[in-house]
């Protein structure tokens, strides 16, 4: 932790409590040098919010310019984000308001007569609720109506899945018909845990065997050594009956003792 990035994190304002929380926690992460690389779930966790939560407010720290954000290579060949934060000038950087980052419409109804329709006052045309109302709804609507494939990059990054890796198993997943969410790569990681594997492993068996999903009994079945047929035996029981001894015949002694002495 260092103290002084916290104490900057502290005096800047990013026009948001939630997403203060957020910059504190990565401060309280980083070495000196402002470096990081917590998950997002580790900063959910921390900061009591969500998952998305957490993502959405990160992503407008590295809008603001606040934070930089890049990938880390694991060694066991996963990556995960690594953080940098840009504190140094934060008199002259930390200057943001809700306003910033709010709505259009809710922007403009607080700059004041400046946005009214020009004239006399009979022609002042005020934004209303409903155009704001309107604005938002149109916002979600197009974003429903269009989810971005970068959403599903991002969840694939956050559990190290990046690059080429991360295009085939999306291709993977439509093709299965199967969304990627949040609680898909959960149980991925679960069960690559319970395997004793990387996750990244897991989706590249998941992709090889075109499996829809993954399981740790799977793929221990898959590697289960086949029982070879045993070889048919050549006596057919025979070799485990007794028939007792043979005896001479009389007859036959005075050859055997010939043959013997032969």
């Amino acid at each position: 932790m260092s103290m002084l990035l916290m104490v900057k994190a502290m005096n800047c304002k990013v026009g948001n409590s939630a997403r203060k929380l957020v910059l504190l926690k990565l401060a309280d992460n980083a070495n000196d040098d402002g470096v990081c690389f917590p998950s997002y779930q580790f900063i959910a966790d921390k900061c009591e919010m969500t998952r998305r939560s957490a993502i959405s407010h990160i992503n407008a720290l590295i809008e603001m310019g606040l934070v930089s954000k890049t990938l880390r290579q694991n060694k066991d060949g996963s990556s995960s984000n690594l953080y940098q934060l840009h504190l140094d000038q934060v008199n002259e950087n930390c200057s943001f308001s809700s306003e910033d980052f709010a709505p259009e419409g809710v922007k403009n109804l607080h700059e004041g007569s400046e946005n009214y329709v020009g004239g006399s006052s009979e022609n002042f045309a005020p934004i209303t609720s409903n155009s704001i109302n309107q604005s938002i709804n149109h916002k979600k609507i197009n974003k429903k109506s269009s989810p971005e494939k970068s959403d599903e990059l991002e969840i694939l990054q956050d559990f190290g899945i990046t690059d080429q890796l991360a295009k085939d198993f999306i291709t993977h997943r439509k093709a299965k018909k199967a969304p990627i969410t949040i609680t898909v790569m959960e149980g991925f990681q679960r069960e690559a845990d319970k395997a004793k594997i990387p996750i990244t492993k897991a989706v590249e068996t998941s992709i090889n065997r075109g499996w829809r999903g993954f399981s740790a009994e799977w793929l221990v079945e898959k590697n289960k050594p086949q029982n070879k047929p045993s070889k048919p035996d050549t006596h057919n029981g025979f070799n485990k009956r007794h028939y007792g001894e043979t005896k001479i015949p009389d007859w036959a002694k005075d050859d055997v003792k010939e043959n013997g002495n032969a």
